[in-house]
Order: C-alpha cells, then sequence, then structure tokens
C-alpha cells in the first residue's frame, strides 16, 4: 500500500499512536531512519544534485520498506505487550523488536559522532551488523530479552530447515543434496545453484553460522593471507562499497574469489 500511498505510512502511525507512545525504546524507520534509506533522508545523497532525479524515482520503494519495518516494529511490540509488566521489561521488550529487525542506535550506545561517521565510511551497514550481532549475544542471557532472542532464533532455524527440505524436493534433490544444504560447512549451504552460481537466502546469521563452521572444519585456514582464510572473507565482505571496491581494483578479485 505504501508503494503507491504517500500517506500510508502516516495513518499506519496514527493508528498505533499508543503503542508508540508507550514504547520508548522502540526504534522507527521514518524519514530514513535506517542505514539502508538514509541517503533519501533530507541531507542525503539522494535529495541534492544530479542524483536527485534518481532519489524521486526510488520514493515510493523507501516508503515500502520504512512502511514495512515499522509495521513489523508495532505489531510485533502489540504481540508481546503482555510481557511488558515493568518499565524494565518494557525497555527489554523494545530493544528485542529493533534488533530482530536489524535496527540499533549507536548514538543511544554511546558510539561518537566522528567514530559513527568512520564506521560508515569503512563498513557496510555497521549500525545492521551491530544489531544482528546484539540479538545472537541475547541468546545467552538468562532475562527477557534473552529468552525472546532463544525463542525466536529457534522458530527461525525451523522455519529455514523446512523451506530448505520444500525446496529440495520441489528440484527433485536426493536426500544427500537436501542435508548439504542444511551443512553450514558445506559451500551448498542454504544455496542453490541457478546459471552457474549459487544462490541463497542469505542474511547476517546465515554468513555468522558460515563464518564458525568453516572456522571449526579448517582452522588452519585463519593462518592464511588469502581468501581461503573465512575470517577474511567475512571482514571483506563486510566492508563498505569504496574500500572494498577499491580492494577489488587492487587484486583483481572480488571477495569469493571471482575475476
Amino acid at each position: 500500500t505504501a508503494l503507491v500511498d504517500p500517506k500510508a505510512h502516516a495513518r499506519l502511525l496514527v493508528k498505533h499512536a499508543d503503542t508508540i507512545k508507550n514504547s520508548p525504546g522502540l526504534l522507527l524507520t521514518k524519514g530514513g531512519g535506517t542505514e539502508f534509506t538514509e541517503a533519501m533522508a533530507r541531507g542525503g545523497m539522494f535529495r541534492h544534485g544530479p542524483l536527485k532525479v534518481v532519489g524521486k524515482a526510488l520514493e515510493p520503494f523507501q516508503r515500502g520498506f520504512e512502511n514495512s519495518m515499522d509495521a513489523a516494529g508495532i505489531y510485533m511490540k502489540e504481540s508481546l505487550a503482555y510481557l511488558a509488566k515493568t518499565p524494565e521489561a518494557t525497555a527489554q521488550i523494545d530493544q528485542f523488536v529493533n534488533v530482530f529487525r536489524g535496527l540499533t542506535s549507536s548514538a543511544a550506545l554511546g558510539v561518537s559522532g566522528p567514530t559513527r561517521a568512520l564506521e560508515t565510511a569503512a563498513l557496510l551497514a555497521p549500525r545492521y551488523n551491530r544489531a544482528i550481532a546484539s540479538i545472537l549475544a541475547d541468546v545467552f542471557h538468562g532475562n527477557l530479552r534473552g529468552s525472546l532472542a532463544r525463542e525466536s532464533l529457534g522458530k527461525g532455524v525451523a522455519a529455514m530447515v523446512a523451506m530448505t527440505i520444500a525446496i529440495g524436493h520441489a528440484l527433485d534433490e536426493d536426500e544427500k543434496t537436501i542435508l548439504e544444504h542444511l551443512n553450514p560447512a558445506s559451500p551448498r549451504f542454504m544455496t542453490w545453484e541457478m546459471a552457474g552460481q549459487n544462490v541463497g537466502p542469505g542474511t547476517k546469521v546465515r554468513a555468522v553460522i558460515k563464518l564458525l563452521a568453516d572456522t571449526v572444519d579448517n582452522p588452519d585456514d585463519l593462518l592464511e593471507a588469502t581468501m581461503a582464510n573465512p575470517g577474511l572473507r567475512f571482514v571483506r565482505a563486510n566492508l563498505a562499497p569504496v574500500p572494498s571496491t577499491g580492494i577489488d581494483l587492487l587484486i583483481g578479485k572480488n571477495f569469493v574469489g571471482d575475476p
């Protein structure tokens, strides 16, 4: 709806104003509040100069993305409102809903302005990476956030396994091949070959699982100064566009080793 209706997002926020008011820690995307859409915000690179035309063309997609992210956050918070019995519980639920959507506030964590600028220049979506790291760390906590993280990630893993098996059967794969898609140490992990390329849903959680599996499977590779090193591959894949492209040009290959 937000793709074609510029007022849809505003109506969503008005309709759920009470939820937003009672969720002081809930992050909303309105106005380019994420790294994926901040270039579209006032003062962003798509608001000035020759790129302004591009920004205008992308506006419907910005609205659709931000509306979806906020709807997900609002409805998730409302579904967990019964657990918000104390201010501390409310704060923990708000933070869980934020990081589950890949949102976090670096400023609220005490990260200085210059450091945030440096992170943005050097890394690909540092706030998103910080949010994903946070929800993975929450799994080991004994509080309400930890309980919600464990339950949600458990459901997510179950859903991904079911989806992988369903896709395998749809492609008439044998049992051995289907199991390869579920093995984090396999190059086929959560990917399927299409037009000579391994294609899959990706996600940061998959990348972290793959990093851990490759490290356990071949720990000696961590000593390599090449892309055979899973740690270097992970870092390379998380560089911002400018340093990443610069390295590609210098060595003639991208982070997966293709020319």
